[in-house]
């Protein structure tokens, strides 16, 4: 399934400035994690840079505060401070740590036009995350780049929905549309996908290419050349996971049709498929805990 309709095509449309003023209104966690992953490849950047930056945002700090005391992350003793979380799981675990916080966060509010609650939308980014992790570590891929890819993933979705719920409200919920396929209903209320509004949000808060690219091309099954096509082919394998595992979105139910060719593209076979599934299971469970 093939998601290239261009951003603003029809008089519906958002354009470009007010849907990045409803991307603003989002929690600001895809960004601190943006430049926590800077700092994290700057050799020279320490961990009380580190506890700095994510004590700018006080509810995600609560949030990884909150995480960290859970049993998925029991570290022996109660965790009191950013500072503390920070010393106690180090440079290894911070990002990941910091990435649950994020899920959380951008959940908090269902998305009523897409029929997708909260809790739904938070477990899938969790889990597409791990998916996308535990495949790219198989494949020699950048483990950290696919984690965050498919932890905002529904970045667009979040901004369309904020959109289609400002007065007037003139678009109909998806479940009551009768269109079929989210994507053309998408096109024909808004004028634009979830994917090419991911992009530009994403593009905007100066994430790396390596993360938007995937995002935009998330749902074609066979990647076109140039589109970084193994990451995107990867992120498809790891979103068709989540579904296979009943966590998939309703409204996405028919996107992910994992071929032999998206296998070879994202340099995976069936058995290492089936033995990531496994980890990710376990770790979802796990983690999930800490909500």
């Amino acid at each position: 399934m093939r998601a290239d309709a261009s951003l603003m095509t029809t008089d519906l449309a958002p354009n470009r400035e007010l849907l990045l003023q409803i991307a603003q209104q989002l929690p600001a966690a895809p960004q601190i994690l943006r430049q926590l992953n800077e700092l994290l490849t700057d050799v020279n950047s320490g961990l009380d840079a580190i506890a700095q930056l994510l004590r700018r945002d006080t509810a995600l700090a609560g949030r990884i505060i909150r995480i960290s005391n859970s049993a998925a992350f029991g570290m022996g003793g109660r965790v009191g401070s950013i500072e503390e979380a920070v010393n106690r799981v180090g440079y290894a675990e911070i990002y990941r740590l910091t990435g649950l916080a994020t899920a959380a966060q951008m959940a908090e509010q269902n998305l009523s036009f897409y029929g997708i609650p909260g809790t739904q939308l938070r477990d899938n980014s969790l889990y597409a995350a791990l998916a996308a992790e535990a495949l790219a570590t198989r494949t020699g891929a950048d483990s950290r780049m696919a984690y965050t890819a498919g932890l905002l993933r529904s970045t667009g979705k979040l901004v369309l929905d904020r959109f289609a719920n400002r007065p007037p409200k003139t678009a109909a919920p998806f479940v009551q549309s009768g269109t079929g396929g989210f994507l053309n209903w998408e096109q024909s209320n808004f004028g634009c996908t979830n994917p090419k509004v991911a992009e530009m949000v994403l593009s905007a808060w100066r994430f790396p290419i390596e993360i938007i690219q995937p995002i935009g091309h998330q749902y074609a099954d066979t990647p076109k050349k140039g589109d970084r096509t193994a990451a995107a082919a990867l992120l498809h394998v790891a979103c068709g996971m989540a579904h296979s595992a009943g966590h998939g979105l309703l409204v996405e139910q028919d996107c992910w049709s994992v071929t032999a060719e998206t296998l070879q593209l994202a340099g995976l076979t069936p058995p290492v498929v089936s033995e990531a599934a496994e980890e990710v299971k376990f770790a979802f469970e796990a983690i999930k805990g800490a909500f």
